[in-house]
């Protein structure tokens, strides 16, 4: 089963020419599949605030859920394998995130990052190939496409499998190649018109994955491929942008 959350964000350009930041989103909220709908704060609201934007996509299949702990609260709790939550706001500045095990008190993982006011970022729980669960996180560009234009983000979180690749559904035109998972966090972009896509795992003896997906205009579709060879799955993510209204 696929997993999908759509975000929708609509963007200000508020950046000087001086600026090359993205502008920020004027408006946030998530469909989750199941039609449960949650709002966040937009990044012109954080940015008001002094603050960052974070989510949490747990991609481990072990487990029973994940805990995310900054400082000495719990910043994000039980999100369940293949659990997407919504963006929260988070202080601007240097951060170290902290992995647990739901309801644990003992530390899996740690990453840090310096967190700018109204961006937003994605922390990933990752399996290691050799077992245990380490955390990721990557800066989302969420910033004005052009009018027509798609953006492709590909992850890999499965294990066993070096490499995946993305094409054009039904045809040899990759776009996407050779992602591998033992990268710090296995994510390459690619801009391209709307369509069909298909993930594949070049990998022997391991099944070529063929996983049609839909990418659409004007929108930032996130793929993540999770579990391991033989048995994966992909939890995708599509965040909207559109273009203000012009005057």
């Amino acid at each position: 089963m696929r997993h999908v959350v759509i975000g929708t964000f609509l963007l200000l350009a508020l950046c000087t020419a001086a600026c090359e930041q993205p502008p920020l989103t004027t408006s946030a909220s998530t469909t989750a599949s199941g039609g449960h709908e949650t709002e966040a704060p937009s990044g012109i609201e954080a940015a008001q605030q002094g603050s960052a934007l974070v989510r949490l996509v747990n991609a481990d299949p072990g487990g029973t859920g994940v805990d995310i702990v900054w400082g000495d609260d719990t910043f994000i709790s039980s999100v369940p394998y293949m659990g997407v939550t919504p963006y929260m706001e988070a202080p601007r500045g240097p951060a170290q995130f902290r992995l647990r095990a739901g309801g644990s008190t003992e530390d899996l993982s740690a990453v840090n990052r310096e967190l700018l006011i109204g961006r937003h970022y994605t922390l990933l729980a990752l399996p290691k190939d050799t077992g245990g669960t380490r955390l990721a996180i990557v800066g989302d560009s969420l910033g004005l496409l052009e009018p027509g234009e798609a953006r492709v983000r590909l992850i890999n979180a499965a294990t066993g499998v070096d490499d995946i690749d993305l094409f054009i559904a039904g045809t040899p035109n990759r776009i996407l190649h050779g992602i591998n998972a033992r990268t710090v966090t296995a994510t390459s972009f690619v801009d391209m018109e709307g369509g069909t896509v298909e993930i594949r795992s070049p990998n022997r003896p391991a099944p070529t994955l063929v996983e049609e997906l839909t990418v659409e205009a004007d929108r930032l579709s996130t793929f993540i491929v999770v579990g391991s060879a033989g048995a994966l799955d992909v939890v995708q993510i599509v965040d909207r942008t559109e273009a203000p209204d012009s005057e």
